[in-house]
């Protein structure tokens, strides 16, 4: 177990000699456009982390995908025998840049370092993550410190800014005697390694589709008509104030669901036309104890409240598909992998952060949902910079997140397996 200085001096040292390397690394992946849309497809980042991490010494890995187009890596280095097995996860599309391009101070796709920052499109969600997770287990194999008793498995996935159905939930249930889990989305929103998030919300997206009475709109103030757009406009401004969950404030910090309405927006034609189909689109972000019968329930019967109160109103609600529901997920306090990460981020940062819930959903439901314990973010980069223009991650952070997860590692690797008789 990690415990000695001279363990961890060694793994420092050896991860200051190849701080460049990782920094460059983080570059090369930003380099590759994995957006999610329009392009949907990570066969190239795939490709190019294997011929990196077999140049490494870590292997190239095997590929394991529900389509061609869309892979995911997964690579097990095996440890020394009779320790638990840990799983580093990093999801290796991003969000588009989309409207946000002429916002960019350089190109989302060349990597740009300035005041200590690596600005580009990924970079803290979540390739300096992934980055950080290799040269981790670079660390483990190369600086001479004793070979953890469990195996080490990097699982870097497809699809999660999609749901995860490609990624990490086609992956989870094929996974081989795997312990423990550590995703590295990033743990920070105003500053780095702001929480160790031990839950993620949960995600579920749907759209209000109304419809009205497309007709040539200068007979409005003649001929009966209902504009959608208009239709679809008060019940947008209404869901946000009425629509009533049946839910329980998290303990850790009093968190509760959050409800974005109006993401999408869409209606109308053209000039000239009233509006006979408008629709917009919504996110939710649940938590555990919240179930996808009870949102259903709970926006049928906003749903029909309105419909009482205007006959004439013609409205439904559809799931997105893929993202109608993405579970919440929790690890409990006191498990293991919590605190190796609690004992190593205080080896690292000075003081191990505090106990928080993730604003977002992550792949952390997917492994959860076949047994195993996952850490659902902690790692380098701030989210308010994420999903926008201008994304960054700090260079210091990545580098800490390398030492950190090398004495997660270590440490969790270490631990007697189930057949040990634990």
């Amino acid at each position: 177990m990690l415990t000695d200085e001279p363990n961890g001096l060694a793994i420092d040292e050896f991860l200051a000699a190849h701080s460049e390397e990782l920094t460059q690394l983080v570059a090369d992946l930003v380099r590759i456009d994995s957006q999610l849309p329009p392009y949907a497809d990570e066969r190239e980042i795939v490709a190019f982390l294997r011929v990196r991490m077999g140049d490494l010494g870590l292997g190239e890995g095997e590929v394991l995908a529900a389509e061609p187009q869309r892979p995911n890596l997964l690579t097990r280095i095996p440890g020394s025998g009779g320790g638990r097995t840990l799983m580093l996860n990093g999801h290796l599309d991003t969000k588009p840049v989309g409207d946000a391009l002429p916002l960019w101070h350089s190109d989302p796709l060349l990597p740009e370092i300035r005041e200590g920052r690596l600005y580009g499109l990924g970079t803290s969600d979540m390739k300096g993550a992934v980055a950080a997770m290799v040269f981790a287990a670079l660390a483990l194999r190369e600086s001479g410190v004793p070979r953890p008793g469990g195996d080490l498995v990097l699982a870097f996935v497809a699809d999660e800014e999609a749901g995860g159905s490609l990624g990490s939930k086609f992956l989870a249930p094929k996974l081989a005697a795997v312990d423990a889990c550590l995703i590295g989305e990033p743990s920070g929103w105003e500053h780095d390694w702001q929480g160790l998030h031990l839950v993620s919300r949960g995600v579920s997206c749907f759209r209000i589709r109304v419809r009205g009475t497309q007709m040539h709109s200068s007979l409005s103030d003649r001929m009966p008509s209902v504009n959608a757009s208009v239709r679809m406009a008060e019940l947008l401004v209404a869901l946000g104030d009425e629509l009533e969950l049946d839910f329980t404030p998290h303990p850790l910090g009093g968190t509760t669901p959050t409800l974005n309405v109006g993401v999408l927006v869409s209606g109308g034609v053209y000039f000239g036309v009233v509006p006979g189909l408008a629709e917009f689109a919504c996110d939710l972000r649940t938590l555990p104890g919240m179930t996808e019968a009870g949102v259903r329930t709970a926006l049928e019967r906003w749903l029909d409240a309105h419909r009482s109160a205007l006959p004439d109103l013609e409205v439904e609600c559809t799931f997105e598909p893929g993202l109608s529901w993405v579970p919440p997920a929790e690890v409990a306090p006191e498990d293991p992998l919590v605190l190796a990460a609690q004992a190593a981020a205080h080896e690292v940062l000075g003081s191990a952060p505090p106990l928080s819930v993730f604003p977002g959903g992550t792949d952390a439901p997917w492994f959860a949902g076949v047994g195993i314990p996952t850490i659902p973010a902690f790692g380098p980069g701030i989210l308010t910079c994420c999903h926008g223009p201008n994304e960054y991650v700090s260079i210091e952070s990545v580098r800490q997140a390398a030492r950190i997860y090398a004495r997660i590692a270590s440490r969790y690797c270490d631990l007697p397996g189930a057949d040990a008789g634990e």
